[in-house]
């Protein structure tokens, strides 16, 4: 190779060397300043004691911050709220045993409709064949004393028997009286009626004495089943569980604001998914007397019957109530939606710029669920936040911790 040859490869490269080098110190210095401008950027987001929140480009671009603007119109004729459908509790029951026994037939099942005074099972309990057995004894003893005592009286009235004789006749008599009356109410107590009772005597069913039956209080369904052939049952067990489900009740969650046009009495229509387009109409039995913290609500009773069995325990539904109407009247109204509770009161944060936001509290009126009215605290035009407001909720609660200038 020529000298002048090595003299052109030296320099082509330590030209290369030298530009590489530029280029790792100009990534490292646009690295450096791009993280000072997200870092600007970031602290950036802040609000100031008056409810003022300032957004970076970066967070506002995240966020995916949505607003609807606040509207002068004519407000809907009727709240609409979420409900739950359960039984209702006033015709549920649990069918338990007074006193403990082997199972021995299994009739009704879990979805079961019985009747009233249906047997749902049948179980086996000594206890109870030696009460019945007393009182057949008891019964027995009776008869024996009162004829004995019948003579004596008849005797001694003849002057024929002694009058102590005749005392001890009587005695005996109502001693086995006492002894009756005693095992006549214990199996009262174990759930035998007087007709029962009164048809016991000595071998004079093909059961055995000791066989009795859980029977249904109410015509229902069996909505819980917990009994299997061979099991020893206690009064403290549930094994079968009765509803009603003829008869509904649908819990609604009412806001405060719409309180005043809620009670006893009032008419609610229901929608259900299942039935879409179908009305069911219930009556409100019960308003609560205590309003939840955190949602501002309160739990309203619907009462609803169910003849057709349509509706199911657990379904989620919607309810309508109507309101007196305002006619032609408009007022402000903005979607639910934009409503936020900050330290338990109502607010909502009105875009003022391309990145700043104001929280600004209001006063509410009627809600018909998607909408409501706010009576005071914004004007028509207001654009209020309807999605991201969570977001500009917990910059605006750290800045009052005072975690906002951390850094």
């Amino acid at each position: 190779m020529s000298k002048k040859r090595v003299l052109m490869f030296s320099f082509i490269t330590i030209v290369s060397l030298f530009a590489a080098l530029l280029g790792c110190g100009g990534a490292e210095t646009d690295k450096t300043g791009g993280g000072e401008e997200a870092h600007e950027d970031h602290a950036g987001e802040h609000s100031d004691e008056k409810g003022h929140i300032q957004l970076s480009e970066e967070a506002l671009s995240t966020i995916n911050i949505k607003t609807a603007v606040a509207e002068q119109r004519p407000m809907s004729s009727e709240i609409k709220t979420t409900a739950v459908i359960e039984p209702n509790r006033t015709r549920i029951a649990h069918v338990s045993p007074r006193i403990s026994g082997r199972v021995v037939d299994v009739i009704a099942f879990l979805g079961d409709s019985v009747k009233k005074g249906q047997v749902l099972a049948e179980l086996d309990s000594i206890d109870l064949g030696q009460t019945k057995a007393e009182y057949l004894k008891s019964k027995a003893n009776l008869e024996v004393a009162r004829a004995n005592y019948s003579r004596e009286d008849r005797l001694f009235k003849k002057q024929i028997s002694s009058e102590k004789e005749y005392l001890y006749a009587k005695a005996e008599f109502i001693r086995s009286e006492a002894a009756l009356n005693e095992a006549r109410e214990t199996l009262r107590l174990l759930g035998l009626n007087e007709e029962d009772i009164k048809s016991l005597k000595w071998g004079g069913s093909n059961q055995p004495a000791s066989i009795f039956p859980l029977i249904a209080p109410f015509t229902g369904t069996v909505v819980e089943q917990h009994i299997v052939l061979g099991e020893f049952i206690k009064p403290e067990d549930k094994p079968y569980t009765i509803a009603d489900l003829s008869h509904l009740w649908i819990q609604l969650d009412i806001y405060e604001q719409d309180l005043r046009w809620v009670e006893d009495g009032k008419t609610v229509d229901i929608n259900v998914n299942s039935y879409p387009g179908e009305r069911f109409e219930g009556t409100v039995t019960y308003i609560s007397d205590i309003l939840d913290a955190s949602t501002r609500t309160a739990k309203a009773r619907v009462e609803i019957l169910n003849p057709d069995g349509k509706l199911k325990p657990g379904m989620f539904a919607t309810a309508a109530i109507s309101v007196p109407s305002s006619g032609s009247e408009e007022v402000i109204v903005i979607p639910g939606s934009a409503l936020q509770q900050i330290e338990g009161k109502s607010a909502v944060f009105v875009q003022e710029g391309e990145n700043s936001f104001e929280m600004i509290g209001v006063t509410l009126g009627q809600n018909s669920g998607e909408y409501v009215e706010v009576i005071s605290g914004l004007d028509p035009g207001s654009k209020v936040v309807t999605e991201g407001g969570f977001y500009l909720k917990s910059i605006l609660l750290k800045e009052e911790l005072g975690e906002g200038h951390a850094h």
